[in-house]
């Protein structure tokens, strides 16, 4: 098995962390009460908190398959950086960071050492 790059390391531990804090962020929002504003949207904050918290998992997940060199990950990290790319061109100029920060891991999936890590 190739040797894990450093980069995909941190990118792995920035998935857990986003992932850790979506699912805490998931979490509060599930349990607030959103009648309070309009009492058309009680139970808004339960459906979007478990979507949040999904998202979270999901996060996870990839963050661990990225640790250990899944080959699907490589694919998934890359659909994520590509999304996050895009939707950053809409919040423009406040989303420069964003842009540039998934438009670098874009750029470093497609290195060949990271797809032999990733044997994609």
């Amino acid at each position: 098995m190739a040797k894990r790059p450093f980069l995909i390391t941190l990118i792995g531990v920035l998935y857990l962390l986003m992932g850790l804090s979506m699912i805490a962020g998931g979490i509060g929002v599930a349990f607030l009460d959103l009648s309070v504003l309009d009492p058309d949207m009680a139970g808004a904050g339960a459906v979007i908190g478990g979507g949040v918290l999904v998202f979270g998992i999901i996060l996870l997940i990839i963050a661990y398959g990225f640790l250990k060199g899944w080959s699907i990950m490589w694919y998934l990290g890359v659909i994520f950086s590509a999304l996050g790319a895009l939707g950053s061109l809409f919040a423009l100029p406040e989303a420069i960071f964003m842009l540039v920060i998934n438009a670098v891991i874009l750029y470093y999936l497609f290195r060949p050492q990271v797809k032999n890590f990733f044997k994609v």
